[in-house]
Parts: structure tokens; sequence; C-alpha cells
């Protein structure tokens, strides 16, 4: 399974793998309860003509990007990192500078795990819009003439969510009355349906069988898809199967 990994590579991902198994992050991937560790996503999306220089980077990256979200959401529930890996994996061995591109892309995705999680007033308590594209879908479809053609990893779309978390810690910072500042520990929801872990988890799967997810990032080959008004039907979901606000325990912000 691992063949095509060289050794530099292995040492990586050994040592970050367990932290993953003890986060315990499950898939969204209708076949399967559990999401894969990144030794099998790295073997999976490995070729025979990627460098070894590469495959390291990637190992490097995704490592990064794998410890960033299990610090900054020690609650989040389901991951996938197959997509993430292909898709940056191909760009990346048609770029003039294939490790710079992926030592900048995952560094920069790295980063924004710990802007948006635990760690700052922001407070999201998963990683879910991320991962699974509802972010990325939401930005395309406010100018789809303009974006059209940028990927969820394209670093125009990186750079507007690292803008955006600036801007949302300086609103929180106000007590703006959208964004207003939480007690400690307490996350936060800006949706009209509950977010807490049972209704998550229930509310995530029905849309992952419904095909009702931007991206499915379990599937190395995805085609992730923003034209669909993704936000509302998951909206129009929850509400259907009774996942009230009200049942939520975080603030709205």
């Amino acid at each position: 399974m691992s063949g095509l990994l060289p050794a530099p590579a292995l040492t990586i991902l050994a040592e970050v793998d367990p932290a993953l198994r003890e986060w315990g992050h499950r898939s969204l991937a209708p076949a399967r309860d559990l999401g894969r560790e990144l030794l099998p996503v790295c073997a999976l999306v490995a070729a025979p003509k990627d460098s070894p220089e590469l495959l390291t980077a990637l190992a490097r990256g995704l490592a990064a990007v794998a410890l960033a979200q299990v610090a900054s959401f020690p609650e989040n529930l389901c991951c996938d990192f197959e997509f993430m890996a292909a898709d940056l994996l191909r760009r990346a061995r048609a770029a003039p500078d294939p490790v710079g591109l992926l030592d900048a892309r995952l560094g920069q995705i790295a980063r924004l795990q710990r802007l948006y999680g635990r760690d700052t007033a922001i407070r999201f308590r998963y990683v879910h819009d991320f991962v699974y594209g509802y972010d990325w879908a939401k930005w395309v479809g406010r100018d789809p003439d303009l974006r059209v053609g940028v990927g969820p990893y394209d670093a125009a779309f990186l750079d507007h969510l690292e803008r955006r978390a600036h801007e949302l810690l300086g609103l929180i910072a106000v007590d703006d009355p959208v964004y207003p500042g939480l007690p400690d520990e307490q996350a936060r929801n800006p949706f009209p349906f509950s977010r807490e872990p049972a209704s998550e988890l229930r509310l995530h799967r029905a849309l992952a069988d419904r095909g009702l997810i931007p991206i499915a990032a379990w599937d190395p080959d995805a085609q992730p898809v923003w034209s669909r008004p993704f936000a509302a039907l998951r909206a129009e979901l929850a509400a259907a199967l009774g996942l009230a606000a009200s049942d939520d325990c975080s603030a709205r912000g």
C-alpha cells in the first residue's frame, strides 16, 4: 500500500496518524464509517512518476492540516482528506514549482484551520463547511462570472477565507450583533438549525446520502459542484428532519 512513498514521508505520516486515530474522525463516504488516515490517503493518490520530494511535501502539508484540525476542532465529527490530497497533487504536478505549490497551499489551509477554530474568538465547532465545500460553493455562487474557474484549494479562495477570518475577528472584538463575542468555550452557530453532535452527524449523513454535498471529499476523483443552492437545501433538510436551532446550546453569530 505504501510502496511509492519515500522514507521521509512515511516517518511524517507515522507520527501524525495516531493523532487522527485518537481524534476518531468519521467519513461521509456512503460505504465507510471512519475516515482514512493519512498514510493510506497518500498511498492512494501517489503515482510512480511523483518524485520523493513531491510526495514528502504532500505528507508534510497534509500532516500540518490534520494536526491543525485536531487542535482547533477537537469536537469535529467528519473529515475526509482524499480529494484535497488528490486535487492539490494534480495541480502540483502541473506547476513550475510542484513542491512550492504544495507547501504554500497546504500551509495556508493549516493556518486557516487555526484561525477558525477554538483558539480564536471565531470558535466554530466543526470544519465540515470547509472540508465538504459549503464555504467554497457559497463564495463561487456570489459571483460566478468571476469565480467559476476557482477551485476549493486555489489561492483566490484561500486568500478570501483568510481575509474573512480577520474581518470576523474585528466584528467579534466590537461585539457585533451578528457576530457577537461568546462566553469562553462556547461554540458559534450562525445557522438556523442545530449543530449539536447528534444533529450534525444525522444531517450531514442524510445530505451525503442524497448527493447534496458540494465536495465528495472522500473521493479523490470528485467533481466539486457549486451551482446548486446547497445552503438552502441543507437548511430545508434540517427542518424536515426536525433539527431546529432551539435544540442547540451554541450561540448564533
